[in-house]
């Protein structure tokens, strides 16, 4: 989620600031600052949601640490510095990071935050049939950046840095962002903090081959763990390239941060996790300092405590949810929402209202992800004057919405049927398993003949499909996918696409936009509409800057080749096959 509402917080030195919000993720928010230059920051503050919370409690006894420890925070800024100059020599400036400011500590939210560059870019680019060029970002992504990234850190020695670059986790993707400010770069890799341990990938291969090994390497779940011995051998032997790549001052630079970095790391991992979990709730302010006194040196009644807080928080929230409930059932209300209904399934020109207003919705989303050009999102505009398919998302919705209203009549009148006896038993079966298909028949038979007599396109297919149990629920959207077919059909493809790249949105764990999930759907439904574009349209290099999302949790390649849930990507990228830069030995 993004929005532009200003929000106030306080500088190191107690003024007042209005910064705006840019989006938010697993592990934290991101806000624009401009500071007394002119230059734009993106500042990402370590406000984990609930879901990366619970994970984390329940598997190192503390929040993101990130939030509360100071020698984490140092360990991000440390990485990143160091991995900017490695970073430039094993892409060759193609691949690059934001430039790092460093971090601070924000009183409001009382959590630190990490302040870096704000990129003027914008995420992989979503193929669609609708014109898109021949561009396939995602593979030139997977193929020519993040595989041998993830190469290069195993060598050099970021093993938890693997789950943000994107070895096991379809998430990564979002990691990165095209650079459209012109320079050299291609990509920057906008996101390597983790917000949960590397232990949730979707190939269980590379669980059992990669991440396990490393987690008894490190003696820990591993989160972001460097292995700094190795790092700096790597430094060492290869030196001179570095030198070569970015200058001698710039490897000093390099080893001194590499030794800062192990000291910091030592001191963020020192802590037990009795100990993380009693500083994290003193800094984040839900434990006094003699309350932690007491906890530090107790950590049987400290994990009762917790559990006592665990138990009485998820009363509190049931108790909420209740009252809330309760509060929204009236009569009054009951009545509006019951007539609501009717008038949804009886009027056409409501549900055409509803269609053309989701319709416009979600072009104006794709436009505002700069996943449209300005020429297609007109032609899918204006053609939907023309064509029925946005009627066809509405006839959907309407086929969910009688399906409470059938069972309730079948279990109403089937009972009447078998007390009267004017149905036998076999009768009173086939009425209760065909249910569902008899109500979408008669909506959808009253819509074809509507059709018919207004002589406009109908909808056979949604009347054959929907007459058979179970699978007819999907008639709608096999009419949809139909539709695609033939030069009038731009909204259908545009909604076909933007049905599929949903469910990679909603996909649980490994979804969320600008994912490889939904790209991996995407591309499914460009292949189901034919996998060709119909409109002519120009590339989308001017599109507007995307603020990087924030809390990202990494992106697999792996995936792509051994989970049997995602299809492989199209190799598009390999006829424009370029050549990498030479890798360190």
């Amino acid at each position: 989620m993004t929005s532009s509402q200003p929000v106030s917080t306080t500088s190191a030195s107690g003024a007042t600031e209005l910064r705006r919000r840019l989006g938010a993720g697993r592990s934290g928010q991101v806000f624009e600052e401009v500071t007394a230059d002119g230059r734009s920051l993106a500042c990402k503050v370590f406000l984990p949601d609930r879901a990366s919370s619970l994970v984390n409690q329940l598997l190192t006894g503390a929040v993101n640490p990130y939030r509360w420890n100071r020698h984490a925070v140092d360990c991000a800024v440390l990485r990143r510095r160091i991995l900017a100059p490695l970073v430039q020599c094993w892409f060759g400036g193609e691949l690059r990071l934001p430039e790092t400011e460093g971090s601070r500590w924000v009183a409001e939210h009382r959590a630190f935050e990490l302040r870096a560059e704000r990129v003027n870019g914008r995420h992989t680019q979503l193929r669609h049939a609708l014109g898109a060029g021949d561009s396939d970002e995602v593979s030139e992504l997977v193929q020519r950046f993040m595989r041998p990234l993830q190469h290069y850190l195993a060598e050099s020695g970021f093993d938890g840095l693997l789950w943000q670059a994107g070895k096991g986790n379809p998430v990564a993707a979002a990691n990165y962002m095209r650079d459209l400010s012109g320079g050299a770069a291609r990509w920057v890799w906008i996101d390597a903090e983790s917000g949960v341990p590397a232990l949730f990938p979707m190939a269980a291969w590379t669980l059992a081959t990669t991440y396990l090994p490393l987690c008894v390497k490190h003696r820990r779940w591993l989160f972001d763990d460097v292995d700094v011995a190795r790092l700096e051998r790597y430094v060492e032997r290869n030196a001179a390239e570095l030198g070569a790549a970015v200058g001698a001052a710039a490897v000093k630079a390099l080893r001194a941060d590499v030794a800062a970095l192990d000291n910091a790391q030592w001191e963020w991992r020192a802590l037990g996790r009795h100990e993380r979990g009693v500083e994290s709730h003193l800094v984040t302010g839900k434990l006094s300092a003699d309350a932690a006194a007491y906890f530090r040196g107790r950590p049987l009644r400290w994990t009762a405590h917790l559990a006592r807080r665990a138990v009485g928080s998820m009363l509190r929230q049931f108790g909420s949810r209740c009252s809330s409930a309760w509060s929204r059932i009236s009569l009054h209300g009951s009545l509006r929402a019951l007539a609501s209904y009717g008038t949804f399934f009886a009027s056409r020109s409501r549900r055409r209202r509803w269609a053309s207003h989701h319709v416009r919705r979600r072009i104006l989303d794709w436009r505002r992800r700069g996943m449209l050009s300005p020429e297609t999102a007109a032609a899918v505009r204006a053609s939907m004057n023309t064509d029925v398919a946005s009627e066809y998302v509405a006839d959907f919705g309407v086929h969910l919405a009688i399906k409470p209203a059938v069972k309730v009549l079948t279990w109403l009148v089937l009972p009447l049927l078998a007390l009267s006896g004017l149905a036998d038993h076999w009768t009173l079966v086939g009425l209760l398993a065909f249910s569902g298909a008899l109500g979408r028949t008669v909506y959808t038979g009253g819509r074809t003949l509507q059709a018919a007599l207004g002589r406009r396109p109908c909808p056979w297919v949604a009347l054959g499909v929907g007459a058979l149990p179970v699978i007819g629920n999907a008639a709608f959207p096999i009419q949809l996918l139909a539709a695609t077919r033939g030069p009038r059909g731009l909204v259908a493809r545009f909604l076909v696409h933007d049905l599929l790249s949903g469910l990679g949105r909603r996909l649980p764990i490994w979804g969320g936009a600008d994912t490889l999930a939904e790209h991996t759907f995407n591309h499914l439904a460009g292949w189901l509409c034919g996998g060709r574009a119909r409109v002519a349209v120009r590339p989308l290099h001017g599109a507007a800057s995307s603020p990087g999302r924030p809390g990202s949790q990494g992106a697999a390649a792996d995936a792509l080749d051994r989970a049997p849930s995602l299809v492989r990507l199209s190799p598009g990228a390999s006829a424009r096959k370029a050549e990498e830069s030479k890798p360190l030995r």
